[in-house]
């Protein structure tokens, strides 16, 4: 369970609109280089911005729609059982970065059913995969514990031709209180196509979301 606590950093969705964010200190682009950020910023997330990652106002022209476009409930999670740790998945926010997919195929494989295998490699080498997941939909459990946010500091990563990766507990402000199970990191849709808005789910393939600035 994701610890209560004060947020520091805030990022509001707004309806049709732009992610107002506010007090934060660390916003970095895909080659991890720090970006100089002002006290509050508006960052595009309808896609089509000509000051990526900055909203210029194009979302009003395209009548860009920033509504969630799935019912499904942002919790539901499927458990894989192994010898010594539990994996917990949620397709619901997963992002598509395949990071896992990629890092430990002998866990993490989409040839095989079921693709998660708790038991295909060490626990400290599934802990450090699922800690590489930016969306939060990879989570584990030994014992008692249910382990799925970490101690890290405000930041917001900019992934090239991607979503926006956040970390570090900053709180997610939306009309209808949409929210992660994890709340200190997600991602968040940039190219506009996502249908789970706020959320990325992976859509930036499948449209061949371009940004060459980051």
């Amino acid at each position: 369970m994701s610890e209560k606590r004060e947020f520091r950093v805030v990022i509001e969705v707004t309806k049709n609109g732009p992610l107002i964010v506010k007090n934060l200190d660390n916003l970095r682009n895909s080659r991890n280089e720090q970006i100089k950020t002002k006290l509050t910023i508006a960052l595009c997330r309808c896609g089509h911005s000509a000051n990526k990652p900055y909203c210029d106002g194009t979302h009003a022209t395209i009548k860009f729609s920033g509504e969630r476009e799935t019912d499904k409930p942002l919790d539901r999670e499927r458990a894989y059982v192994g010898d010594e740790i539990t994996i917990h998945d949620n397709r619901a926010i997963c992002s598509h970065a395949t990071n896992c997919v990629s890092e430990l195929s002998s866990v993490f494989s989409l040839d095989k059913r079921p693709w998660i295998n708790a038991s295909g490699a060490e626990v400290d080498s599934i802990i450090n995969t699922i800690k590489g997941c930016p969306s939060g939909a990879l989570s584990y459990s030994i014992g008692d514990g249910h382990y799925r946010d970490y101690d890290r500091e405000p930041m917001i990563r900019i992934e090239k031709n991607g979503p926006y990766q956040v970390t570090g507990y900053i709180e997610l402000k939306h009309e209808l209180d949409l929210q992660s199970p994890s709340r200190e990191h997600y991602t968040l849709c940039r190219c506009g196509e996502s249908k789970n808005k706020p959320f990325c789910d992976g859509s930036h393939h499948g449209i061949c979301f371009k940004d060459e600035k980051n």
